[in-house]
């Protein structure tokens, strides 16, 4: 918007007035290269330019769109809603869609999506700024007699509910400041699908037929901070027919934090639109800077990671490295490491992308058809990380759930099931439909805010004969704070005592002693068996039968720092009948895919060292036993009864396939290994190279090993 605007009114998309603002030309390169488009119109577009892409006019002209934060200060962001600035907005798209509308796909050109906006509400959460501008005021006024209509007069007994609101969300020692913020940020999810909304209906009024896409941003901690963005963003991700897309800059990948990705991805899987498969817009291909300590294979890990657990559209952001004009920023460069550099020479992760996009094109589409094997499943409340703005009034809290997100959610629960081997998926449970035929064990990390309807659900659930494991503190009230303990009394729990919070305590749990933990929290009552306990011997951790059901709850926060931890998971799975869905000699991550034309086996080695292991999938030997070794930091995608083509079956290899081609009598495979083992099902194919194991009703199983990288088979001739 700023670049193309040179005033209000005036733009320029052929580059009239400066080179840089040939957007149709750019666009019309673009296709001539074959390229699919993303276009990202704004009206932000951040890229580190000045005002994250608005028009220094719109300030000037329009003065009142500013966001004004709680402690009174304008900031050089917008209102969103603020008509004036909706204004300039319509006046915008209407004027760069007349170049867009007839370069989309359904008119025959390249542009396949247009995402609405960038990283809407992110600016507000990083600043930790809540918008007192009173059209915004108003419109929480608005939606506080709507949410709670006939009740407001209970939630807020005041004559005048504007400046009450105001009052509350800038005065911390207001009496309702922390109601007034927690209401604040739930209206926000409601304010940002009216404004993506709009958006997408001026788009369409301007021609746009392309789907619309919103990108999910607040990738920090390692991932863990991400969810917050979700719900930020859950109610624009819930508007029929919106594409949502993850930002995802993991900067590093080892043993102790793939964990992350994995559960960050299943969470969004779950709350995403149902039609669309997994997919990140912007995923990390930068960040690689010239002696910067970085790691050249996360690119390449990170990708097979998340290519294991669905993800099937990915966009590697930025993969060229470009400069910002003056015109556009005071930042001029916008080169952070990516694999090709401003002057066109490539880093050293470049040629991962090739060698990954090799065994991807060789699999094709019966890879892209396949869905991850899961075991068990986590579930989580978007409501935990409802955090992303806070005054005094809400500190406190938003650091004890953090802490028990960080500690329970990431680094106990995900990241004991990760290196046990049992890959999950993810519910939120206030949502979804909790059925044990469908989800027979659910890890939960509980806290203190649970409602009503959801705690029933539980309930209900173990009743009819689900399994729940439950670690952190036990659920007393609603997140309006209204005290319901209906899980607490159907666990039957007569009593209970807390430590003060972040107060580090050691316990006894299974045959484990001195388990460092927080949050320590003590049960009395007639439970069916108890595994852990205090010092003291006060009980934290017991197992209860509910109904049909049963419940294992541990009333502590802790992490995965040990073999003695990660044993705690692996206890708590078996007393709970989770087995692991794979064994190895040693260690390395793990998942299978599995389709109707094939399954595949993803390894990935994040040791600094090379790894040789066998693999055992529900207790039988995967590869006929044989062996899998993977270099330093490297992965592989294996196939497990991949039909290859008509007539060809690769019943396993124990390397990766990254080259199909073939002739009219004859089909080749390459390897990224020259020494591997394999066995194929051949109809009407032969294998010079290969030792026949059984001929029957017309096919032939052949084992062969080796030692130059590839698998030559030829057609049989009509005398075969």
């Amino acid at each position: 918007m700023a670049l193309a605007s040179g005033g209000r009114g005036v733009s320029d998309f052929d580059g009239h007035s400066h080179p840089l603002r040939n957007l149709t030309g750019f666009l019309d390169l673009a296709a001539s290269m074959g390229l699919y488009i993303i276009v990202r119109p704004g009206p932000y577009i951040m890229a580190e330019t000045t005002h994250e892409g608005i028009p220094d006019w719109v300030f000037t002209r329009y003065p009142q769109v500013v966001f004004i934060s709680q402690d009174g200060k304008p900031q050089n962001v917008v209102s969103y809603l603020r008509p004036e600035f909706q204004a300039c907005v319509k006046q915008w798209y209407q004027a760069v869609f007349q170049v867009l509308a007839p370069r989309q796909i359904t008119r025959g050109g390249k542009i396949i999506m247009a995402q609405l906006d960038n990283e809407m509400g992110m600016i507000a959460w990083v600043r930790n700024i809540i918008d007192i501008n009173p059209d915004t005021i108003r419109r929480m006024a608005a939606y506080l007699r709507e949410t709670y209509g006939h009740q407001l007069s209970s939630y807020y007994p005041v004559d005048s509910l504007e400046e009450f609101v105001r009052e509350g969300l800038i005065d911390p020692q207001h009496p309702a400041a922390r109601q007034v913020v927690e209401d604040y940020r739930r209206f926000y999810r409601a304010y940002l699908r009216e404004y993506a909304s709009f958006l997408w209906a001026e788009a369409q009024t301007n021609g746009m037929e392309v789907p619309p896409v919103i990108n999910i941003h607040g990738f920090m901690n390692g991932g863990k901070t991400f969810p917050i963005g979700i719900s930020q963003l859950i109610e624009v991700m819930r508007i029929p027919g919106m594409i949502s897309a993850t930002d995802v800059y993991p900067g590093h990948i080892d043993d102790g934090d793939f964990h992350q990705l994995l559960l960050l991805n299943e969470m969004v899987k779950t709350l995403q639109n149902p039609e669309q498969p997994l997919f990140s817009i912007e995923f990390q291909a930068g960040g690689n800077l010239d002696f910067g300590g970085t790691q050249s294979s996360l690119y390449d890990l990170h990708s097979r990671l998340s290519v294991s657990v669905g993800m099937r559209a990915i966009n590697h952001y930025l993969f060229f490295g470009g400069e910002n004009d003056a015109l556009l920023s005071p930042i001029r460069r916008h080169d952070w490491g990516p694999p090709v550099r401003v002057s066109g020479g490539v880093r050293r992760h470049f040629t991962r992308y090739s060698q990954f996009s090799s065994a991807l094109k060789s699999y094709g589409e019966s890879l892209v058809n396949s869905k991850l094997q899961t075991i068990t499943t986590v579930g989580f409340q978007l409501d935990n990380f409802m955090t992303e703005v806070n005054t005094g009034a809400t500190q406190e809290q938003t650091q004890i759930i953090t802490h028990q997100r960080e500690q329970v959610l990431f680094d106990f629960i995900a990241k004991g099931l990760a290196i046990t081997h049992r890959p999950f998926d993810a519910v939120e449970i206030s949502q979804c439909t909790l059925d044990p035929t469908l989800t027979p064990l659910l890890w939960l990390m509980m806290d203190r805010q649970c409602d009503a309807a959801t705690q029933k659900k539980l309930v209900d659930y173990v009743q009819q004969g689900g399994k729940l494991i439950m670690i952190g503190r036990m659920c007393l009230e609603q997140f309006d704070h209204t005290p319901v303990t209906l899980l607490r009394d159907a666990l039957r729990i007569t009593d209970l005592q807390s430590d003060p919070h972040f107060v580090v305590a050691t316990i006894q749990a299974f045959h484990h002693r001195d388990v460092p933990v927080s949050m320590l929290e003590t049960y009395t009552g007639e439970f069916d068996e108890i595994f852990a306990t205090t010092a003291d011997n006060r009980t934290i951790g017991f197992i209860q039968s509910i109904g049909s059901g049963k419940v294992l709850l541990l009333g502590a926060s802790l992490s995965i720092t040990s073999l003695d931890d990660v044993d705690l998971v692996e206890q708590m799975a078996q007393k709970m009948g989770c087995p692991q869905l794979f064994n190895l000699s040693d260690w390395v991550d793990i998942r299978m895919s599995c389709g109707d034309r094939g399954n595949f086996v993803f390894v990935n080695n994040y040791q600094d060292d090379p790894i040789t292991t066998t693999v055992e999938a529900d207790g039988k030997p995967l590869f006929s036993g044989n062996p899998i070794t993977l270099a330093a930091r490297t992965g592989l995608i294996l196939p497990i009864d991949w039909k290859a083509q008509p007539g060809v079956m690769v019943n396993y290899a124990t390397a990766e396939i990254r080259d199909v081609h073939g002739d009219e009598d004859s089909l080749t495979l390459k390897t990224n290994q020259l020494n591997f083992m394999a066995e194929l099902t051949l109809s009407g194919y032969h294998c010079d190279q290969a030792e026949v194991l059984e001929k029957k009703r017309g096919k032939t199983r052949v084992r062969l090993q080796s030692r130059d990288g590839q698998i030559i088979i030829a057609k049989d001739s009509p005398l075969q």
